[in-house]
This record gives structure tokens, sequence and C-alpha cells, in this order.
């Protein structure tokens, strides 16, 4: 059966509909959209929001890590937001010590999200943590940390791993390291962050190409590879991985044991994307920079 209907766009929105369409019809373009935010919203996303933030402290000892105010406005909103943006509706919220905070804030509806969450009694870290939450996996689901302030697109990793990676299991997103320097001002000469895990593709010269390397603790002068943004896209064959995952972490357990099975394909962000890692005093204060400023959209 097929179902007309008509539609009336503003004169704005349809000189950007002509200038976006490429080739084929109008109606083809429309259709192609429709069916992209369709996929969008059947993709469930994991926050793992369950980390003490022992840098943070002592504020991370009444909050959790995930509800550390930005901007006057709890991390975690932030990127509640993002997924919004992108039509990603459905969204489980791994939590762990002060959990109970993030579930009276954010509630099980909130701005059109359907929240969910997961609790764990003791630390699992993060790799535990999505094991935990196993019975709720059931197709391609995306992982990003909550301690992280970005505008990176969303829908551009999912688009990738769709179409990239039918030979892998995860697709990791990644920041050029010097990109980084570049957008964050900060200059290399001060070295770079310990604790920013770095991986390396077999050719860094092209987009989406297999990792063949991970450095969980990179050197103080680096200039070279990908930063692990926290962001990932995983099929449900990552359970096999996480059979014995308690207390272990994604980055530097799992990843490695992905590379060595070649099972992670590389997303690399564009030069203009703006990330940062909030979990450090240093970056914390960089964050409300950022926002006070209006240099970014966030």
């Amino acid at each position: 059966m097929v179902h007309k209907f008509t539609v009336e766009f503003p004169e704005r929105i349809w000189r950007a509909i002509k200038e976006k369409k490429g080739p084929g019809s109008i109606k083809d373009f429309l259709i192609r959209l429709i069916e992209k935010e369709f996929e969008l919203r059947k993709i469930k996303a994991f926050i793992l929001a369950g980390g003490e933030g022992a840098s943070l402290r002592p504020i991370t000892e009444s909050i959790p890590k995930a509800m550390i105010p930005v901007g006057y406005k709890p991390l975690l909103e932030y990127n509640l937001e993002l997924l919004g943006k992108y039509g990603i509706i459905d969204v489980v919220l791994l939590i762990g010590k002060l959990g109970n905070r993030v579930m009276k804030y954010f509630g099980q509806n909130w701005n059109g999200l359907n929240l969910s969450y997961v609790s764990e009694a003791t630390a699992l870290d993060t790799a535990g943590a999505i094991f935990n939450a196993k019975n709720l996996i059931t197709d391609n689901f995306l992982v990003m940390n909550s301690d992280i302030l970005t505008n990176i697109n969303l829908s551009s990793i999912i688009e990738f791993h769709k179409d990239k990676s039918n030979d892998c299991i995860a697709t990791l997103c990644g920041i050029k390291v010097s990109n980084y320097y570049q957008a964050t001002g900060r200059s290399d000469e001060k070295g770079f962050y310990s604790d920013y895990g770095v991986f390396y593709t077999d050719d860094t010269g092209e987009e989406g190409n297999l990792v063949t390397k991970f450095e969980e603790t990179p050197s103080k002068s680096q200039i070279s590879g990908y930063i692990n943004t926290g962001i990932y896209i995983f099929k449900p064959e990552i359970m096999d991985y996480l059979t014995d995952s308690k207390g272990k972490s994604i980055s530097s357990d799992i990843i490695p044991k992905l590379i060595r099975d070649k099972q992670v394909k590389a997303y690399v962000c564009p030069k203009n994307v703006f990330w940062i890692d909030v979990a450090h005093p240093e970056r914390w204060s960089k964050a409300w920079d950022v926002l006070f400023s209006g240099a970014i959209e966030i």
C-alpha cells in the first residue's frame, strides 16, 4: 500500500533541501532522510556513568563524576542532548556509586529520551558495566563515556559503522592528536595528557582503516596517532569478549584483544570537531572556558 501526503516547507528550508539533495530527485532525498532517522532511532545508546572521578575530588565525593557542573548544568546533560540531537532516544545509563543522584535528576523520560538504568553493586569498570547490561543488547549499540564534552556527529559514526565495518565487531571513534592540540589551544610543548588512550591504524592517511595498535598511556611528547574519544559502536558479538570482564576496562583490556583479532575499524573525526575529556581539573576548567567563550556550540 502506498500513502501520499503533501508537505509545505518554508522557503529557507526548501532552498537548503535543493542545495543538499545531490543527484536524484527531492522526493528520493527526503525518503533517504526519513529512513536514516528511523535507523538512528533503532540504535540503543549506553552511557558509562559509574565512574567515581578520583581526579576531581573532593567534588566527586558527594556527586557522581557524570553530574559535575559545566556551565551551570550537569556534564551528563550535554551528552544526553547530543544523543537526542541525532535522533537516538533509547538510552541506558550504567550507574554506580551515587547513581541515585543521576536517577533522581533525569528520571525515566527526559526531553523525549527514554531512559533506563543498570546499577552495579560493586565497581565493575567499563567492560564489566557493559556486560552487566547484556540482557538489554540485541543489536548494534553505541557506547560513550559520560565525562566528555563534544559536538561529534554521532550519526556519521553510526553510518560509518553500518557501511564500513561489515567484517569488524567494533568502530572506535578518534581525533587526530595534532587536531586536538589545535582545537583546545594546548601547545605540544606542555606535553600530552598521560590518561588519554591513543590508537594507530594501518594507514593514518585515510579514515576507516583497521586499528592496529592501542596505547593506554601515550608518551608526554605524543604528536602522532588518534585520541580515543570514548565513543564506540559495537555489534552484539562483543559479548564474547566480555564474559570475564568484571573489573576490566574497555580501552585497556578489551580493545587490545579486538585489535589482535583484527576486529576494530577507526572512524576519524573531521578537523573542526571539538572534544575534551573533563575528568581532570585542568580540562574541567577548559570546558567552562569553551562554553562561556561561545567559540564552540555544544
